[in-house]
């Protein structure tokens, strides 16, 4: 017993490994899990409650956009073609308005739609649905007027609020549509000066950030940050309203008179090479785009070409002047019929016996034979040369959306009767603008001036800043042009063109007819009649295009444009107070003996 009972105490005092061991892992235990509780505490009480903080903040954090105002597009005298208006869509934060309380009775969801009812004009019905839930954010109406909104505003409805944005407005309807374009629903420029100047006018939004109260309410000193909005440019146009109002009106009644596809008139200033009425018809209320087909939506002033027939005949008229290789009283025999060394025939209009004219009277009675014997005289090139430098084959440089630069091909490509019928307006085509720049050049002197639509933009604070005008460019002699000038006086005061003529006032223009091109394929499909003028022809201040695609009831120029351009010319020299001609035309022989 003795030595047993002595081993068992020492066992006891020492404790042996194994209990060591276990002393040690149960320490160690305790260490790590203090360890891992300090880390959660201090978790929990750091980043865990920072994330939590950011949570809630982003929580009460409302981003709002604020819409730049698109700027506006001006008549020349100041008249608004389209504006921007405010509009407000009302939300609701459908939390809070179950919380709405009247005169301390908790009214909710329910109350709020039959107190918005009377403002917003609708049934509460047809509202509560919208209210009721626990969205943060629904929207209830959109397209309120701020009188509207006003009346909404004072009722203090909880969790009520509205969103600014704005619509673009076209107070004058129709007159100028086709030029200044619309927007689509979601705000994208779709045609016109609308798009074509889409950039300056749009500005850049802003953008508001604030911190919300449980209720909606902005938070006075929360965080709230604000970026303003930069508002887009205006654009001032140099259309002239009422002249603009009186084309479209005098080219509709025409187009619908002749039954006509479609009809235009171009009026621009000769020496300033200002477009002060640019009258498409049909024509399309911006408002209301979706009224009209897709093709009368844009201006075919720019973006059709067509033929132009005789009136090119002044090309080539001022081409053989300026090289000296005619003179206005030249003597010519000129038959309807004439065949070119090449076998190719060309023939007048209508039968007729050889006739005794004078270069100025091949130009009044619009002879094509006589035009290529006496163009004949001018090589290829210079019949391309001229051609160019009068405008075709060009873009006018104005930019506007889809404007066509028409068809001028090499002389290289011509073929053997292209190479004559150019100089009488066919293998060509230009738009409503090229056209109206070549009489423009031939009354201004020989020097062409470039068009343009548009006289400058406007700033923000109302600064205007000039577009500054293209530069001028001598195209023929100044004799060459003043000839062929005194020539087409001949055309209204004798000649196809006479249902131009304007009371009061010297004209000078040419008629044209031309076989339109078919849509489809090859060919052509009826004609395309026009007249290009310029008054007073003493010294010429308007140059005027009348243009009629594909009549069909009358279609010769001189028949269905010359009557709108007499009409619409004398209310341009009215409206715009220039005298009256008082020195008598000085024309040339049109017949030999």
């Amino acid at each position: 017993m003795g030595p047993a009972k002595t081993r068992l105490k020492k066992k006891r005092k020492g404790g042996g490994p194994d209990l060591r061991w276990r002393m040690g892992f149960i320490a160690a235990v305790s260490v790590l899990v203090l360890l891992i509780t300090s880390v959660r505490l201090v978790s929990i009480q750091g980043m865990d409650s920072m994330k939590l903080a950011e949570k809630a903040l982003s929580n009460r954090l409302v981003t709002r956009t604020l819409p730049a105002d698109r700027g506006q597009i001006l008549a020349a005298d100041g008249t608004v073609l389209a504006d921007s208006v405010s509009r407000y869509q009302l939300v609701v934060d459908q939390q809070n308005v179950a919380q709405y309380e009247v005169d301390g009775k908790l009214v909710g969801a329910w109350g709020a739609a039959e107190a918005l009812s009377k403002p917003l004009k609708t049934d509460p019905g047809v509202l509560y649905p919208k209210l009721v839930g626990d969205k943060r954010w629904n929207p209830v109406a959109k397209g309120l007027t701020s009188e509207t909104w006003r009346a909404v505003k004072k009722l203090e409805v909880l969790g009520i609020s509205a969103e600014e944005y704005s619509v673009r407005s076209y107070p004058a309807g129709g007159v100028a549509g086709n030029l200044v374009g619309f927007l689509s629903s979601d705000g994208t420029a779709q045609a016109g000066l609308e798009s074509a100047y889409d950039e300056q006018l749009s500005g850049k939004d802003g953008q508001q950030q604030y911190e919300r109260g449980a209720r909606g309410e902005i938070i006075p000193l929360g965080d709230n940050n604000m970026k303003d909005a930069v508002d887009g440019q205006g654009l001032q146009t140099t259309i002239d309203p009422a002249m603009q109002y009186y084309a479209q009106q005098a080219i509709e009644e025409q187009r619908k008179k002749h039954e006509a596809e479609s009809a235009s008139i171009v009026i621009k200033e000769i020496k300033t090479g200002r477009i002060i009425t640019a009258a498409d018809a049909p024509t399309v209320d911006p408002n209301s785009p979706g009224k009209v087909d897709g093709p009368d939506r844009g201006s075919r002033i720019f973006t059709d070409m067509f033929e132009p027939g005789s009136t090119a005949k002044m090309v080539t008229a001022a081409a053989l002047l300026d090289q000296g290789l005619v003179t206005p009283e030249q003597e010519f025999t000129v038959p309807d019929k004439w065949k070119a060394p090449n076998d190719e025939e060309f023939r007048d209009s209508h039968e007729h016996p050889d006739e005794k004219l004078t270069f100025a009277g091949i130009l009044a009675q619009s002879s094509n034979t006589g035009t290529v014997l006496a163009g004949k005289e001018l090589t290829e090139a210079q019949r391309y040369e001229y051609m160019k430098k009068f405008g075709f084959g060009t873009s006018s440089g104005i930019d506007f959306p889809a404007e066509t630069s028409g068809i001028l091909h090499p002389y290289e490509e011509w073929d053997g009767r292209t190479k004559y019928t150019v100089m009488f307006g066919q293998g060509v085509a230009a738009n409503a603008i090229q056209t109206t720049d070549v009489i423009s050049t031939i009354a201004n002197g020989g020097v062409h001036v470039p068009s343009r639509l548009v006289d400058g933009m406007i700033s923000p604070n109302g600064r205007t800043i000039s577009t500054p005008a293209g530069e001028k460019e001598r195209v023929v002699s100044k004799k060459a042009a003043d000839e062929t000038l005194r020539m087409l006086e001949g055309v209204v005061a004798e000649g196809t063109g006479k249902s131009a003529q304007v009371s009061g006032y010297r004209v000078a223009g040419k008629t044209g007819t031309a076989q339109a091109p078919a849509a489809e394929g090859g060919g052509y499909d009826g004609y395309t009649a026009s007249f290009v003028g310029v008054l007073p022809a003493e010294d010429p201040e308007l140059a005027i295009s009348v243009t009629l695609q594909r009549p069909r009831n009358g279609y010769y120029g001189g028949q269905a444009a010359a009557p709108v351009f007499s009409d619409v010319a004398g209310f341009a020299m009215r409206h715009l107070k220039i005298p009256p001609s008082t020195q008598k035309p000085d024309l040339p022989a049109r017949e030999w003996k």
